[in-house]
């Protein structure tokens, strides 16, 4: 099997990249499927601490695969795919690692539902972004329905879906679409700096903020009731304890360990 999704690690950051660049790392299958294994092994590798997401070669993500949809799909199996799909989703927007997006060229469709579901998007100048589900007849996928409107406003979100029109890298940081524009060709390197600041943090409370935000904080009750069910638990790591000792003795915290 080709190695459509390749790791690379960085120290305590892992680097994801999407390997098709002849398709402009179209997402397939296969992909999409290696794609979910290689997100749950980094959920679970201690030594990683942040992950940047990006693609091989000009693009990001140019979006699905279009070469399946010139057949009939039965509605189970598409029902089986959408579902897989959502574990990507799942893994980047509430897995426990803060995941920064590094995007050049294309984030079209899918691509541009892998973008908004990342913590943090780094753009390149030449970056361009399209949610073109509607013109090929489709509902956005992927997450797109509540990742873009947490990005942009419900209003600017529907209007990209009901449009599907490209937006260039300036349009996206003004709309909150990007958190960040680099010259092209730096969105890697910008991305890998902007992670490796996150690795600091305490990993603990960083994957049960993503999982609370994932899950939804949409009133003040959703606040306090997150803050209520985590925050007793955290007042029990070694990680807070030693924080807060060296606090006491006017020394720096020890680098956090995730007990």
């Amino acid at each position: 099997m080709s190695e459509l999704v390749q790791l690379q690690a960085h120290d305590a950051v892992t680097v994801v990249t999407l390997n098709a660049p002849a398709r402009r790392n179209a997402l397939s299958t296969e992909m999409l499927n290696q794609l979910i294994e290689r997100l749950t092994q980094l959920a679970g590798d201690e030594a990683c601490r942040a992950i940047v997401l990006t693609g091989a070669g000009e693009h990001f993500c140019a979006g699905g695969d279009v070469s399946p949809m010139t057949r009939e799909r039965p509605m189970l199996g598409s029902r089986q795919r959408i579902e897989s799909a959502h574990r990507v989703i799942r893994l980047l927007a509430g897995g426990p690692k803060p995941v920064v997006a590094a995007v050049e060229g294309f984030a079209f469709g899918a691509g541009l539902s892998l973008a908004a579901a990342c913590d943090t998007v780094v753009s390149s100048r030449s970056a361009k972004y399209a949610a073109v589900f509607t013109k090929v007849g489709l509902l956005p996928d992927m997450g797109a329905l509540w990742s873009l409107p947490q990005r942009v406003g419900m209003a600017q979100a529907r209007q990209l879906f009901f449009t599907a029109r490209t937006v260039l890298a300036d349009e996206a940081l003004a709309l909150g679409l990007a958190d960040q524009l680099v010259d092209t060709g730096e969105a890697l390197a910008a991305a890998l700096e902007m992670a490796r600041g996150y690795t600091a943090a305490a990993p603990l409370p960083m994957a049960m903020l993503k999982a609370a935000y994932a899950k939804g904080i949409a009133t003040l009750d959703d606040a306090l009731r997150a803050e209520v069910d985590v925050q007793p638990a955290l007042y029990l790591t070694q990680d807070h304890l030693a924080a807060v000792e060296a606090f006491r003795e006017k020394k720096p915290a020890p680098p956090f360990r995730g007990v």
